[in-house]
């Protein structure tokens, strides 16, 4: 009786299609640039050339310090060979001469100091070219020029450049892990004629980490970095400068931009149930198809409206018969949930925020909107009010 009733159930429910939906939208900007319409971008090389010449002056000095101290080794180990030289003469004719005498010892040489070649160079900032900055970075909706928006990225260069050893394991299965932090800050400025400073945020401040590799001996490591550490530095770097570029670019469109977002979606439909006809949810899916395709034309998503509208009134006319009584009805609860989450859809992407609240209020309170058609107004809801921000910011 159970499994009969159970059949009995899916037998009378209605098929709902879920069909998915994929399109590209215009964001607005939170913080809008008023009254230009170019860019320009500005790389501010001060501080890490500045962080490069003072690196290589310490370097330079260290040089010249372990030079001077060369040399006056040199004179050290001079006078003390000739000291030990002269006793030797002296002795060696005492005992040619026939009087034994002990032998001198001669004098330890101090200790040597480093040689210049055993200084290690400092890590320097790779030249960062204005070029490749300009090639990654742009501000969607706007185009290139003066007069307009100034961004300028200052970089600080690479920092804190330390490497870390990890030893792991015992006996034969020892490894010794070596990983390279450091820092690579940035800060982004956006300047517009007449309103000022629009954004100023520095960005990259946590500190990196990349694994160098792991080895059976800390020798290896040793060995491998007298020809290779400076050039890790600066593939590091680069790879760094690409991730930073990036940052960046998500940044100042996010922010200051129209960039151009994808959004997944799903339109409701109803295949079968008993002997009713659901074509015209299937006309209403194709009309709202339609418009939602065109909805990337441009940021105000006016030429979606036409398709959209006529979506609406199909979905809007099915209500009208709905009947929460009866579910054997064409129009039951389960179809006037998913209606109310495709009109609601269909407003909020016309910017009918007040229709398309309703819709979604409906939505969650229907009898059927506990489950899945209940999470789609919701997620309906967030997402119209991230809208809401950005249109209010922009008026």
């Amino acid at each position: 009786l159970f499994l009969g009733l159970i059949a009995t159930m899916v037998l009378s429910a209605q098929n709902v299609d879920d069909q998915k939906l994929n399109f590209n939208y215009i964001q607005l900007p939170s913080s809008p640039l008023k009254g230009v319409s170019t860019f320009n971008i500005v790389v501010d090389h001060s501080i890490y050339q500045k962080s490069n010449e003072d690196s290589l002056t310490v370097f330079e000095s260290q040089l010249n310090i372990a030079e001077a101290q060369l040399t006056t080794w040199v004179e050290q180990k001079k006078k003390i060979d000739q000291m030990y030289l002269l006793e030797m003469s002296k002795w060696e004719k005492l005992t040619n001469a026939g009087t034994i005498t002990a032998q001198p010892i001669k004098q330890p040489y101090p200790e040597m100091p480093r040689l210049k070649e055993e200084l290690l160079m400092p890590i320097l900032t790779e030249e960062i070219s204005d070029g490749t900055v300009d090639g990654a970075v742009k501000l969607e909706g706007f185009s290139k020029g003066e007069g307009g928006a100034t961004i300028t990225l200052q970089f600080s260069g690479i920092q804190n450049t330390k490497i870390i050893e990890k030893k792991t394991g015992t006996g034969a299965a020892t490894k010794y892990e070596y990983t390279a932090q450091y820092l690579m800050p940035v800060n982004v400025k956006i300047e517009v004629p007449g309103q000022g400073i629009v954004l100023n945020e520095n960005i990259n401040l946590s500190q990196n980490s990349k694994v160098i590799n792991k080895y059976d001996s800390k020798y290896d490591f040793e060995y491998w970095q007298i020809e290779n550490l400076g050039n890790f530095w600066k593939t590091t770097q680069q790879a760094e400068l690409n991730q930073i570029l990036a940052s960046v670019n998500n940044l100042i469109n996010d922010r200051c931009g129209f960039p151009l977002k994808s959004y997944s979606s799903e339109i409701y439909t109803v295949k079968k149930y008993k002997d009713h006809n659901y074509n015209d949810l299937i006309d209403a899916y194709t009309k709202a198809k339609s418009g939602y395709d065109l909805i990337y034309k441009s940021a105000s998503r006016k030429e979606a409206e036409p398709n959209l509208k006529k979506a609406i009134a199909i979905w809007e006319a099915a209500l009208s018969e709905g009947n929460t009584l009866d579910n054997k009805a064409r129009i039951n609860d389960k179809v006037i949930a998913l209606l109310y989450v495709n009109i609601a859809e269909a407003y909020l992407w016309m910017g009918d925020y007040t229709l398309a609240d309703n819709y979604i209020q409906k939505a969650k309170i229907s009898n059927e909107g506990a489950g899945k058609y209940r999470r789609q107004a919701n997620g309906l809801e967030d997402l119209m009010n991230l809208l809401k921000v950005r249109e209010l910011a922009n008026q």
